[in-house]
């Protein structure tokens, strides 16, 4: 009697200090081999080993800045050469951009477009001969900025919102060929990053952080990186098999409010 082999997904920026550790924990906890991307080789041979460890999946890592047009292609076929199929494509790697508009280079924006949307372009673009063959799911990581507005936010919050038109646009070009795409928008997520990126903002940033949460969510608690591969390797599977081109927020009530909850009358 044959068993159904695992399911493979292909993660950018897999190994990062934020989402991309709650991503790849997520989905090697739900049993899936995995083939990860990341610029620093050391960092993802270093989770692979613990994943391989502690879950007893098989983890693939490609080292690839994913603005190179060849790494797309690279680490798809890393999947398919290790693996012998692709069922998943998370597009996770981003940076942020904090500069009014009018004073943005068109170097500084070409350099956030190439990555924030570009490379997952191409991954998507590398990917979908696979995922046509098993019927498989793409999920793009975006942001709460897709939908609100933020002082110096205008051209990340713009690759976003590009990122959201593309997921619903891949939704209903490859549906017929029973392709799922949806985008998860993570509102502020307990991480190194956004900490270190707070810290240059704000004189306090735990106060800010502890403010935030306080007035600016229903929920009064930070959204964490494996939430979100939680809700990842939901989209991914087959339980989702009928949810396509949506656009979900896990940002604990973040895009809810109306106003602060210390205006509230």
């Amino acid at each position: 009697m044959s068993s159904t082999p695992p399911q493979v997904a292909l993660i950018t920026g897999g190994a990062g200090a934020g989402i991309g550790h709650g991503l790849s924990e997520a989905l090697a906890a739900a049993g899936w081999n995995l083939v990860i991307t990341d610029r620093k080789a050391e960092r993802g041979f270093a989770l692979a080993g613990r994943l391989a460890r502690e879950h007893g999946v098989k983890v693939e890592v490609v080292a690839a800045d994913v603005t190179e047009p060849d790494a797309p292609a690279t680490a798809v076929q890393r999947a398919l050469d290790c693996f012998g199929r692709l069922d998943g494509l998370v597009n996770n790697v981003g940076v942020g951009l904090v500069k009014k508009a009018g004073e943005v280079t068109d170097e500084e924006f070409q350099a956030l477009f190439n990555v924030d949307f570009l490379a997952s372009f191409r991954f998507v673009r590398a990917a979908l001969p696979a995922l046509v063959a098993t019927q498989g799911a793409i999920v793009n990581i975006g942001s709460v900025h897709a939908r609100l507005a933020s002082q110096k936010y205008a051209l990340y919050a713009a690759t976003k919102s590009a990122l959201d038109a593309f997921t619903r646009g891949l939704a209903v070009d490859y549906g017929p060929q029973n392709v799922r795409a949806n985008i998860v928008h993570p509102g502020l997520v307990e991480s190194p990053q956004n900490e270190a990126l707070l810290a240059k903002l704000v004189p306090d940033a735990k106060q800010w952080i502890a403010e935030f949460t306080a007035t600016r969510q229903c929920l009064p608690q930070l959204v964490t990186a494996r939430e979100v591969g939680e809700l990842v390797a939901f989209l991914l599977g087959r339980q989702a098999r009928s949810i396509t081109g949506q656009s979900i927020f896990i940002d604990a009530g973040t895009t809810t409010l109306l106003w602060n909850n210390s205006q509230n009358p």
